[in-house]
């Protein structure tokens, strides 16, 4: 039967500079017998910690050269229909939420949003699936009428007596999506949340942008609590050590915590170079919320105007377009030979810089700071070039380095962030896999066999969530039965007004094609693809200010076809050699 959808309900743009009221945050306690021995886990590691039919029955894909792309991780049904609303003064329309539910959000060709406000049960699971990966958590997703509660004798109205214990190591997003997911699929155990920071799981994108400008406060960056998934808080509590074999995480102060099944969601932490002064309250990173609310404080105590940024990646472009549209004199250092160079190659990064440079911002590449002096009232910048710069205030924004070292001597294949074999589950340094642990977002590091069998590190917030929930599924599923990871990465940009969207993985592309608009123009899709033994295989599209046109090819990423070279679109299309990628 075809859907009818509601009439759409129109979305104006959204209005910088207003906010909503904030949230409360409530904790749950902690029970006190927290460290008491729990029923020993099962004695094969095969077996899943719940039993019955996993409702992602979808066959595993463990070929790495298919000629056909893997379909998106599975989502867990609605059983009703849900209500959707959208905060007219939160979103930015970046069209996230189209890529999700596009048969929920549609984005018109004037830029506005439509979406539909009563969905039914069959588009729901797409709708909150959209809700959580809404950078700006703009969507609000509801029940349209109350669950009723299951009659006497029912399974789920037993109480299981909390047998099982799942700890989730890391309250970032991917250890709130492995934990909803977890209640999801029916665990009904005892679910701990372990989280270093003192705060609720929140959207770090907004950090370097409506944050850092004084248009959103923390309070609105946490995520919208779905449903109160029964769990226990553990915040402002880092984990210093795990024991696999006795099935424990070690928290500081010395207190341990027993296990049957652990997420590990960690994350990263800000890198920083060598080279520069710790010490200096003018030199900062911007990971976390308080990394963010410092830099914010920084540029109002100093009223500072001159801004030294270094990295050419998102954060550090983004942070480009935040301080330049404050006014401020903005130089952006990159070592390498283009923006946005190691994700999206030379061609595409110099459409970025060109941006950028429009917009006022002393784009250097190629160089690098060698010499740091507080002079007192600022910062002395030296160059490798000899040049020199004055600067209020330095912002690195280089990258990440995962965060495992609580993991040293547990045994785990921690080199660059956790090893895990496509199904998400954790491996130790002779490449078996360690009972009851699973691996998800930023820290986790597994092949995507959609591409390849390398093992590489996804840092995105759709990949979060999905890595979350795909985790949480093998987790209950077990090593024999569990499924094989294989998204397609999505991830997104604004630079300076222009909306840079992407699906794959770009860096992997040898073939660049420009198939709709132009280089010159600004608005185009650009198709990455490499040869590979079965064909050209297509690795990532990126589009620049055409989010509908993406959608033609996102779930195409990963064909392969027969021939040297293939042509997603029809009409004749200006192709670029990336041999020369760009990597750095």
């Amino acid at each position: 039967m075809t859907h009818q959808p509601a009439p759409p309900q129109q979305h104006p743009a959204w209005r910088a500079g207003t906010t909503t009221a904030p949230r409360s945050a409530p904790q749950h306690a902690f029970p006190h017998e927290r460290t008491q021995p729990l029923r020993p886990a099962p004695a094969d590691p095969s077996q899943p910690i719940c039993s019955g039919p996993s409702p992602l029955a979808t066959p595993a894909h463990r070929s790495t050269s298919a000629t056909a792309a893997p379909p998106r991780p599975g989502l867990v049904p609605e059983t009703g229909p849900v209500k959707v609303s959208v905060d007219n003064l939160r979103c930015h329309i970046y069209g996230i939420c189209q890529q999700e539910a596009p048969e929920v959000f549609r984005i018109s060709e004037s830029g506005s949003l439509h979406y539909t406000a009563s969905v039914p049960a069959p588009l729901a699971a797409q709708a909150r699936q959209a809700a959580r990966c809404c950078p700006m958590q703009a969507i609000a997703v509801r029940r349209a009428r109350p669950t009723p509660a299951p009659p006497p004798g029912h399974p789920a109205a037993r109480a299981s007596g909390k047998r099982h214990r799942i700890v989730v190591a890391g309250a970032g997003l991917a250890g709130l999506s492995s934990a909803a997911r977890l209640r999801a699929r029916g665990f009904d155990g005892e679910l701990v949340l372990i989280g270093e920071e003192q705060h609720r799981p929140y959207s770090r994108p907004p950090l370097s942008k409506q944050f850092l400008a004084g248009q959103l406060d923390s309070e609105e960056l946490l995520f919208r609590a779905e449903d109160d998934f029964d769990a226990h808080w553990l915040l402002g509590s880092p984990l210093v050590g795990l024991d696999p074999a006795q099935r424990t995480v070690l928290l500081r102060g010395g207190e341990r915590l027993r296990y049957d099944g652990l997420v590990i969601a960690t994350g990263v932490d800000a890198r920083r170079l060598p080279e520069t002064p710790v010490l200096s309250d003018r030199i900062h990173t911007i990971r976390t919320l308080q990394d963010a609310a410092a830099v914010r404080q920084a540029i109002r105590a100093a009223r500072a105007r001159r801004v030294v940024i270094v990295g050419g990646g998102f954060v550090g472009c983004e942070l480009a377009c935040t301080a330049r549209a404050q006014g401020m004199d903005v130089t952006l250092v990159v070592n390498g030979a283009s923006l946005l160079g190691r994700v999206l190659g030379e061609q595409l990064g110099e459409v970025v810089a060109r941006i950028q440079r429009r917009a006022g911002v002393d784009v250097r590449l190629g160089t690098r700071i060698t010499d740091w002096t507080d002079t007192g009232t600022g910062l002395l910048l030296r160059f490798d070039d000899g040049d020199m710069l004055d600067a209020d205030l330095v912002i690195l924004g280089i990258g990440g380095i995962p965060r495992t070292d609580w993991l040293n001597g547990s045994g785990l294949d921690t080199r660059d962030g956790v090893l895990c074999h496509a199904t998400c589950h954790a491996v130790d340094l002779a490449g078996r896999p360690v009972p009851g642990i699973v691996a998800a977002g930023d820290v986790a590091r597994w092949p995507n066999l959609r591409f390849d069998a390398t093992p590489r590190r996804v840092e995105h917030l759709i990949n979060a969530v999905e890595m979350g929930q795909h985790a949480a599924d093998s987790l209950l599923d077990g090593p024999s039965r569990a499924q094989a990871f294989t998204p397609a990465p999505r991830f997104w940009s604004e630079q300076h007004g222009t909306r840079l969207q992407a699906a794959g993985v770009p860096a992997l592309g040898e073939q660049v094609e420009i198939v709709e608009g132009s280089l010159h123009s600004e608005r185009f899709v650009a198709t990455y693809q490499r040869s590979t033994p079965r064909g050209a295989q297509l690795v990532a599209a990126v589009a620049f200010d055409m989010p509908r046109e993406l959608m033609h090819y996102r779930d195409r990423i990963g064909l392969t076809r027969p021939g040297p070279q293939l042509s997603w679109q029809p009409r004749r299309a200006r192709t670029h050699s990336a041999a020369r990628h760009g990597r750095r």
